[in-house]
């Protein structure tokens, strides 16, 4: 668990699910006693007491379900912290026709083929989607995917200048740790991850 805020969130689903069996008993219960004392099946008043229940009851699923599953990170303003870091890339020289890269690019399948781009940092060997990266080597480093992003201009200027136009940059957004994220068992858990591969240019980049 990343954060102990959580447990609120786990106590409020056990409540949805300790309300939705009470909610059926509380049912049952009512239509033996029309039938056992009445001698009938239905009654308005039953009715509108079932209904009531249901409507609240379903008010409740459907806000913890919004909260646990349907937030769009884009739209939680303070609720989340923005961390931001950039490493040199390592050429890789073991390209098959003998050159050197630093991007190696793998090509999905099926109707939504996705790419997947594999780097090299200091001691580390990274492998990520393009759903969730892009490789730039224009002469803005910020290409129109990493835009999207708030990116320190300055650090990225110098990390250009510094390594060559060769660098990595990851975006990680983090829930904060408090009352409203562990509602929906957020607290302290990664949001989003967002991976920008700096090259020189495109030759830097092979094909697998």
């Amino acid at each position: 668990m990343k954060s102990t805020w959580n447990l609120i969130g786990m106590v409020l689903w056990l409540l949805v699910l300790i309300t939705l069996i009470w909610m059926t008993h509380d049912m049952r219960v009512r239509r033996l006693h029309l039938i056992v004392k009445e001698g009938r099946s239905f009654s308005w008043r039953n009715l509108t007491i079932s209904t009531i229940e249901l409507v609240v009851w379903l008010a409740f699923f459907g806000g913890m379900s919004y909260t646990t599953f349907f937030q769009n990170v884009n739209q939680l303003g303070n609720r989340i912290t923005q961390t931001t870091r950039y490493d040199p890339l390592v050429l890789n020289t073991g390209a098959s026709n003998g050159s050197s890269y630093y991007v190696e690019v793998e090509n999905g399948e099926g109707q939504k083929p996705i790419q997947q781009y594999t780097y090299l940092t200091e001691g580390e060997r990274y492998k990520v989607d393009s759903t969730a990266a892009t490789v730039s080597s224009g002469k803005d480093p910020i290409n129109l995917p990493a835009s999207a992003y708030h990116w320190n201009r300055q650090q990225v200027k110098k990390y250009d200048s510094r390594h060559q136009k060769a660098w990595v940059g990851v975006i990680e957004t983090t829930y904060k740790k408090n009352f409203v994220n562990g509602i929906g068992l957020h607290a302290g858990r990664l949001a989003n991850r967002f991976t920008l591969i700096r090259i020189p240019d495109h030759s830097f980049m092979v094909q697998k």
